[in-house]
């Protein structure tokens, strides 16, 4: 088991590589605009929370993969979830999510 340090961690959010964060931005990127995007949001509530927890996902691989002590199995296992999530977008609500237009709004180093 690892040792525990200390609670002082902070991590400014633009220090994460994904240019788009939030389901708006997401949207936005995709073309739609603000009125539409509101529409969406009332008119496809599941839909919309699930491209919100895949962008979560997202920002959580790129911050597992970038943590010192911990296991890689980790980041690993949090992009299979990211996948089935994917997966369930596109089969229960019929949603493809564009995870190659995040990657292109992506900075790796």
């Amino acid at each position: 088991m690892r040792e525990f340090i200390g609670d002082f961690i902070s991590i400014d959010g633009r220090m994460i590589g994904y240019k788009i964060n939030t389901v708006s931005e997401y949207l936005i990127a995709k073309g739609l605009t603000e009125d539409e995007i509101v529409d969406f949001a009332v008119k496809n509530y599941e839909i919309h929370k699930l491209i919100n927890q895949i962008i979560a996902v997202k920002q959580s691989c790129w911050l597992l993969r970038r943590t010192s002590h911990s296991c890689g199995s980790l980041s690993n296992d949090m992009f299979e979830l990211k996948h089935k999530l994917i997966l369930e977008l596109k089969e229960q609500y019929n949603y493809t999510f564009d995870d190659e237009l995040m990657e292109k709004n992506c900075v790796n180093f």
